[in-house]
């Protein structure tokens, strides 16, 4: 009987994540052929026609090509939550599972560095400092807000904007959302169209997936529907805004407010204009990267891929529609 054959493509710079996960399954006795990145794999030219399981990087490409002549491969894994890379429509309709680590820690991680943009936005953290930093003189008057008696809007309404919902809770705050599918109800939250979300939140929170649907979704016209004096906090992928739209909008409306952690090119290159924005929080896509986060993702991938081995569902999957069939299929 032929052992199982994983494929693990990493990054470079998150070498700290897929050394850990490939060293602890090949000391369980998995043969596990590893490259350190996707310019590697590609190099190599040997597909996935052998694989049984990959576990690969959120920005990796995993197309409709590379899976279909891959006849055994049963799962996925990103280590991380991101799935950005991977065709996940293509995965489904090959009956292939695809598993992510939204871990505890991790959608705590990124609720709580969610509304730590949002306060640091509303409270002008940065304006603050620069007062003590640079010598300068109080002003006049303050340039602070509440978050009390605001009504934030969350794009997107996974387990990270579910996280957020229940942390803000019992702030006086009104919660609304987008989602396409949005369930039938979630407490207090109230979901309504995009166009109308933009106009009415006080602070608006890009939570979405990237994927076809949501790459650009707040484009020009849509990002000048954010209402007077609105917080624009984006910490899931910077490909779902216009950035170049954004930069245009916000050097005419200084009114607004910008909280991004994550950019369409990262690092966010020196020569960015958004680098030039006095009303922008930039942060290098590592601010919910949290040492409890990322200590339960190598753990949780492994996991993942014993249990895709056996036959078995992971805890966290991103097509759970397939499962019996997949199950019918694999399962033991």
């Amino acid at each position: 009987m032929i052992p199982p054959r994983i494929v693990a493509i990493g990054r470079r710079r998150s070498a700290y994540l897929f050394v850990p996960i490939v060293e602890t399954l090949r000391e369980l006795g998995h043969d596990v052929l590893f490259y350190e990145d996707s310019e590697a794999f590609c190099t190599a030219g040997s597909g996935l026609s052998d694989a049984d399981l990959l576990i690969a990087a959120s920005s990796f490409t995993c197309s409709h090509p590379l899976m279909a002549p891959a006849d055994r491969l049963r799962g996925i894994v990103s280590p991380t939550t991101g799935i950005e890379g991977f065709d996940l429509a293509a995965a489904t309709q090959l009956g292939i599972l695809v598993a992510n680590g939204q871990t505890r820690e991790n959608v705590a991680s990124m609720a709580e560095a969610t509304i730590l943009l949002i306060l640091a936005a509303l409270y002008d953290l940065r304006g603050a400092e620069a007062v003590l930093r640079d010598n300068r003189p109080r002003p006049a008057e303050t340039n602070a807000r509440m978050l009390g008696g605001k009504t934030v809007g969350l794009i997107g309404f996974g387990r990270i904007a579910q996280a957020i919902t229940g942390r803000l809770a019992s702030w006086d705050v009104a919660i609304q959302a987008y989602t396409r599918r949005p369930p039938a109800s979630f407490g207090p939250v109230r979901f309504i169209g995009l166009a109308e979300l933009l106009q009415t939140s006080d602070v608006v929170c890009v939570l979405a997936t990237l994927n076809s649907d949501t790459q650009g979704l707040l484009n020009a016209d849509r990002l000048a529907l954010l209402k007077w004096g609105a917080v624009l906090i984006n910490t899931a992928r910077g490909g779902i805004i216009d950035e170049p739209a954004l930069y245009d909008l916000a050097t005419r409306r200084p009114d607004l407010r910008l909280a991004l952690d994550t950019f369409t090119t990262e690092p966010l290159p020196p020569a960015s204009p958004l680098r030039e924005l006095p009303n922008a929080i930039l942060t290098p896509h590592m601010l919910g990267h949290t040492h409890e986060a990322h200590a339960s993702l190598p753990d949780t991938a492994v996991e993942s891929v014993r249990l895709l081995l056996a036959g078995q569902v992971p805890r966290h999957v991103c097509n759970p529609e397939i499962i019996p069939r997949w199950r019918a299929r694999w399962g033991l």
